[in-house]
């Protein structure tokens, strides 16, 4: 083997194993990349199970407030009756 091609093989065997040391570096950096963004998927989604669970919170409020309301309005001319009934004894 001459000095030319001792030289190319010494050359091309540093730069395969630089391009292995390389992609094991980036496949480590993946790795960990693809668990943060599992770990992030999976805050989505418990964010969004408490967004849905709160919308629905919200809306039983409201139709709650809006039947008490309803009463209160209905109530009212009741009360306002009795009030009158109360004075005049």
């Amino acid at each position: 083997m001459s000095e030319i091609e001792r030289l190319l093989t010494s050359t091309l065997t540093a730069l395969e194993q630089e391009l292995r040391q390389t992609q094991e570096a980036q496949a480590k950096t993946l790795a960990g990349q693809d668990q943060t963004l599992s770990a992030h998927a999976q805050a989505l989604r418990q964010i969004r199970q408490q967004i849905a669970s709160l919308s629905a919170q919200q809306r039983e409020s409201t139709q709650h407030l809006q039947r008490l309301s309803e009463l209160s309005t209905r109530l009212e001319p009741l009360l306002t009756r009795l009030s009158g009934m109360l004075g005049e004894k």
